[in-house]
């Protein structure tokens, strides 16, 4: 027996007064009805109404069940409304946790104009380099660089939305004072600030015109945040290899120059991890929609 859909027929038996009406109300046969009733009064082992061939009364039983019982389905049928509604509109509280420069310089730039679109949404943007655990932790989705290893023995899942490439670049007063490089082999001569997070960093791949090469650069002077190398290069003092998306608008307004233009490392794809695919909230899938279309 379906007890929610029992109960809405209990509900409207109780409303109109007899089986007849109640089913004209619900769009359903009198016999269908009655079954339900009877299912309903089985499995309570109570009569609910009291029939006669002319009126339909509820029993006390019956008053105390549309007393008591009745509010608790008309609230389950309100929040399943709710549920339903928040996989086809976006609304709630959306959790992002973001890997710390991607995050101050390309994620939370996007929210103010996500929110305008979306404004049942409300965001937290927790920028970290910690690795979150997404379901422990109540993260709806994580910013992460590099590819979804491990994702296929867990049940997260990922979904493209940028790509950066490590480029070198310096501020004009350093190019006056120091040159420019020619070569990879001529950084040794140059003062270079270098981001190391962990392991990443400590050694790089250039694709260059005569293929790929390995190497690791000096650590005279070394941050972990790339946010740090970037303020270091504009100082004018030092010189450092940048993901491409944070110089590139001091490279457009002159703040800082690119050097070595031929040689970059390889594509490092960003991705936005998740939990499920499957019943995945309007809120989710409205936000990696925006970001992949705006990034």
């Amino acid at each position: 027996m379906d007890r929610l859909q029992a109960l809405k027929t209990f509900r409207e038996v109780a409303r109109q007064g007899g089986f007849a009406a109640a089913a004209r109300a619900l769009n359903t046969s009198p016999p269908s009805v009655s079954r339900l009733i009877s299912e309903l009064e089985d499995d309570l082992g109570v009569r609910l109404f009291s029939r006669s061939t002319r009126s339909v009364a509820l029993t006390e039983e019956g008053e105390l069940l549309l007393r008591r019982a009745i509010p608790l389905a008309e609230e389950f049928e309100l929040v399943t409304q709710e549920i339903r509604e928040r996989q086809s509109k976006p609304q709630g509280h959306l959790r992002i946790s973001s890997v710390v420069a991607f995050g101050q310089e390309r994620i939370a730039p996007l929210l103010p104009a996500f929110m305008e679109q979306h404004p049942s949404v409300t965001v937290e943007l927790d920028i970290s380099n910690r690795k979150v655990d997404l379901v422990q932790e109540h993260v709806d989705l994580a910013i992460r660089i590099g590819g979804p290893e491990g994702l296929d023995t867990s049940s997260l899942v990922a979904r493209r939305i940028f790509s950066q490439r490590l480029i070198f670049v310096a501020a004009p007063a350093y190019i006056a004072r120091r040159g420019e490089p020619e070569t990879l082999d001529d950084l040794r001569s140059h003062r270079i600030v270098k981001q190391i997070s962990g392991n990443w960093g400590r050694k790089n791949q250039f694709v260059t015109s005569d293929g790929l090469v390995d190497l690791a650069l000096p650590e005279d002077l070394v941050v972990n945040s790339p946010n740090a190398a970037r303020n270091a290069v504009l100082s004018g003092h030092t010189m450092a290899l940048l993901a491409d998306y944070l110089a590139a608008d001091m490279l457009a307004d002159g703040r800082l120059s690119r050097l070595l233009p031929d040689v970059t490392t390889a594509e490092q794809p960003i991705y936005a991890v998740f939990v499920h695919r499957q019943y995945m909230p309007a809120k989710i899938r409205a936000f990696l929609d925006f970001a992949v279309e705006n990034l």
